[in-house]
């Protein structure tokens, strides 16, 4: 008989019934399961309390797959739902994502990006093994995404830790040093 795991990820899971499907027995090959450190509990709450806000009435979402991925947030989900429901749940995710790039996923405090050997993670000082990763100075808190998932539409976002806001921002030039 499999052993159950009781831990954040599977009380998380449970409190948000509508975006996971638990599999009983064994939750830690749920889909959505999430494979990441509990600093990031605060990010994948926000995130979901978004996409319930949003999904309509008949509308069906699931996560996928929630993972951390050369040291940020990872989020791959499916479902039926509108074009402008789409949007929202893409902005969703966008935040988390640069949310995450900036919190420690040991502890949930601001962090950075370390290196170590070749293995990405954002941590804070207490929490960080290897070297900081440079960033290129002004860009700190840049971020590349995606408007939509299926979409080419890429942009340039700076995020805000204290507003939790990501703001459009010109692409960065070679000349930006």
């Amino acid at each position: 008989m499999a052993q159950i795991v009781n831990d954040w990820r599977l009380d998380f899971m449970r409190a948000h019934p509508r975006l996971f499907d638990v599999m009983p027995g064994e939750p830690e090959h749920s889909f959505g399961y999430p494979l990441c450190n509990e600093g990031w509990r605060e990010v994948l709450e926000n995130l979901c309390i978004r996409i319930e806000a949003v999904l309509q009435q008949g509308e069906t979402f699931a996560f996928v797959r929630i993972k951390q991925k050369m040291g940020i947030l990872r989020v791959d989900w499916d479902g039926g739902i509108s074009d402008e429901t789409e949007i929202r749940v893409v902005e969703a995710v966008d935040l988390a994502t640069a949310r995450s790039a900036c919190t420690c996923e040991i502890c949930g405090i601001e962090g950075t990006l370390y290196s170590n050997r070749e293995w990405l993670a954002t941590r804070c000082s207490r929490h960080a093994t290897g070297d900081p990763v440079p960033r290129r100075p002004g860009f700190e808190n840049v971020h590349l995404l995606r408007r939509r998932p299926s979409g080419s539409d890429m942009y340039h976002a700076r995020y805000d830790r204290d507003t939790d806001t990501l703001t459009e921002i010109e692409p960065p030039s070679d000349s930006d040093e």
